[in-house]
């Protein structure tokens, strides 16, 4: 059994807040290039063994070995070792899939382990804990879940996750005990899931912060500071980001140019949009076409 995608979608259809889905990459080494994206993210690495390289740091990568990764965190896997491909499940999440308003028992506090992070913490998860072989079942279970869809399957994958957040936080030196917290109200919560809903019905738009901010009734300056300390990313690169992951998804389906792409995913020349594009995945357009 595995599954190749499986998404939770958020309000709107055309964006996701979990996606679960698998990765085959060829042996060999790989050019070193600049990926990050606005999810967390989760990997296990089910086959293969390599290299990946985080900033300045390189990780040996073994067979079981489960990975995590903040917002906006450049990581990129620059060897694959051996002659056998390897295999990984990779979890992406919206940091508001844990956050959103409407049930007390979610909340950004689980999420300490990617924002409140002390000098212990490594991104593969400490290979001799048994606590990482608990978290390697539970992705598994997710996929289980989502390859099943029996009844209520999306609230048990939510519930999983949060179990995954729970380990993480009771088993690992990883937190800092001491950081700032997270007092934001569950009105302020409303109020940025809203003014994210916005973001994402009119990406292609010419957007502003002062609109943006206005959705969620606060003002520029406070809505930048909530908004980061809930997705641990500006508004702006929260909207790049996405402005660009949208314009891959024309450059595969479509054969409009690239500055047809560019304008309709919120840019307003080819120039900038080439710049974000590079900072974003490392890679120019053409290399998705």
């Amino acid at each position: 059994m595995e599954v190749s995608e499986a998404l939770i979608p958020s309000g709107n259809m055309n964006h996701f807040l979990l996606k679960l889905f698998h990765s085959r990459v060829q042996p060999g080494k790989r050019a070193y290039r600049q990926h990050h994206h606005t999810e967390f993210e989760i990997a296990v690495f089910k086959e293969g063994c390599g290299t990946y390289t985080v900033g300045a740091k390189t990780y040996s990568i073994h067979e079981g070995d489960v990975f995590l990764f903040s917002t906006h965190e450049v990581h990129c896997i620059t060897e694959i070792a051996g002659c056998d491909q390897m295999v990984l499940m990779n979890i992406h999440f919206e940091p508001r899939f844990i956050w959103s308003p409407g049930n007390n028992l979610f909340d950004a506090k689980y999420l300490k382990i990617f924002f409140d992070r002390n000098e212990n913490f490594e991104n593969r998860l400490d290979r001799y804990n048994p606590a990482t072989e608990k978290i390697r079942s539970l992705m598994l279970q997710m996929e289980q879940e989502f390859h099943d869809k029996p009844p209520e399957y999306e609230l048990m994958v939510k519930i999983q996750l949060l179990t995954i957040l729970v380990t993480l936080i009771r088993n690992y030196n990883y937190v800092n005990e001491t950081g700032s917290g997270y007092p934001v109200t569950q009105q302020s919560l409303a109020k940025i899931e809203e003014a994210m809903l916005f973001i994402d019905q009119n990406i292609e738009k010419d957007l502003s912060l002062e609109d943006i901010a206005a959705t969620a009734s606060m003002s520029r300056t406070y809505f930048s500071t909530i908004f980061k300390k809930l997705n641990g990313i500006s508004p702006w690169d929260y909207i790049t980001t996405k402005r660009i992951e949208k314009s891959i998804e024309r450059l595969r389906g479509s054969d409009e140019t690239v500055l047809e792409i560019a304008c309709s995913c919120g840019f307003n020349n080819t120039a900038n949009f080439n710049r974000a594009f590079s900072k974003i995945t490392g890679k120019v357009p053409k290399d998705y076409r």
